[in-house]
């Protein structure tokens, strides 16, 4: 019988983005949406593994990036001692892709192993300008902890442990990978910003397209194809901003701590 593992939804913070710019493909400019920022903690087969480690500060965020918020307390190594989880206990760090917002405070973990795409690793590296900000490049003052770590880079679909696996997602960046978790409720994926609103999981009625396409991509290809692709493979998606996710409570999710 396959591993099998559970999964709890840690909120770090908020983002106050457009829904045009981000949520919905040129609909909706002008509403602001209050994101959550979540990422996740798996347990199972006496391993403690993280997705992603969160966004930054208030100060941060708004200075360096846009509006947002993390309240006192909501910082990840702060949430898992919450729940009594120190920093050592951590394995592993998947990481859907290296944008500030996923893995700020990475330097919380030093003794974890680090997995990431290369595709991501090596664009996160060397970005062209535009996205310089995105990933906190020199050229705009910044120095991510992800600059001075080890990775171990992942190409193509692999599986990381018995039941947990890596998956390519392009599209919103060109490294970004989702992550597969079996649970005994099926297999849920952990897609990151391959869609910031679960709406884009849904038809577009007003253009009878399949999907609602996200607002914010890298490539519009493959963000479309990775959509499509993760609808037919998972029984279960959960992303990094979905406000439908706040407060949800379950067997496999325990509850948030921030609901």
């Amino acid at each position: 019988m396959l591993a099998t593992y559970t999964i709890r939804q840690i909120q770090t913070g908020w983002q106050f983005l457009d829904k045009a710019e981000y949520g919905t493909f040129r609909e909706g400019y002008g509403t602001i949406i209050k994101h959550p920022v979540f990422c996740w903690l798996i347990e199972g087969q006496g391993r403690k593994i993280l997705v992603d480690t969160g966004m930054s500060d208030t100060e941060h965020s708004v200075k360096h990036h846009h509006d947002g918020l993390q309240e006192p307390g909501q910082a990840i190594h702060e949430q898992l001692a919450r729940v009594g989880v120190s920093c050592e206990a951590i394995d592993i760090i998947l990481f859907t892709h290296l944008h500030w917002d996923h893995c700020y405070n990475l330097e919380k973990f030093p003794q974890a192993r680090l997995f990431v795409s290369e595709k991501e690793y090596r664009f996160a590296m060397d970005p062209i300008g535009m996205y310089w900000n995105s990933y906190e490049s020199p050229q705009t003052g910044l120095s991510p902890a992800f600059r001075s770590r080890n990775f171990n880079l992942v190409n193509g679909e692999e599986e990381i442990l018995e039941g947990i696996r890596m998956i390519p997602t392009p599209g919103h960046s060109p490294g970004h990978m989702a992550v597969s978790v079996n649970t005994t409720a099926g297999e849920y994926f952990l897609v990151g910003d391959l869609a910031l609103l679960r709406e884009s999981f849904s038809p577009d009625k007003k253009r009878g397209w399949p999907i609602t396409m996200p607002g914010r991509f890298y490539n519009c290809v493959e963000l479309w194809n990775s959509i499509v692709d993760v609808l037919h493979r998972a029984d279960h998606i959960l992303m990094t901003h979905d406000p439908e996710q706040i407060g949800h409570v379950s067997p496999t999710l325990g509850e948030d701590m921030y609901p």
